[in-house]
């Protein structure tokens, strides 16, 4: 994937997360870290969604992620996206 397309994605989530946010506000939800908490579930799908089973893919979407959030934002989305990985892998060796 192409920085341009990194950054395309991150524009994208931008807006996914401002889009939910007006929706939660709309519907009275306005608590920051519900916010934060939605932004990073959708987020950790999105990984799985465009990258599984392309682990070298992912891990250059997470050194971009470091770069632009973090260490700390990097490492518990490459934790969660490991949990979501690992259940997606033994979905699919179950056929389940």
């Amino acid at each position: 994937m192409t920085d341009r397309e990194h950054n395309d994605l991150f524009l994208s989530m931008e807006e996914a997360h401002e889009e939910r946010a007006a929706i939660m506000d709309d519907s009275g939800i306005q608590d920051p870290e519900a916010l934060r908490a939605d932004l990073h579930r959708h987020e950790v799908a999105s990984v799985i969604r465009r990258y599984y089973p392309r682990g070298e893919e992912a891990a250059e979407y997470f050194k971009l992620v470091e770069k632009k959030r973090g260490k700390e934002a990097a490492d518990k989305l490459r934790a969660d996206c490991r949990i979501a990985w690992k259940k997606r892998a033994n979905t699919e060796a179950t056929g389940g």
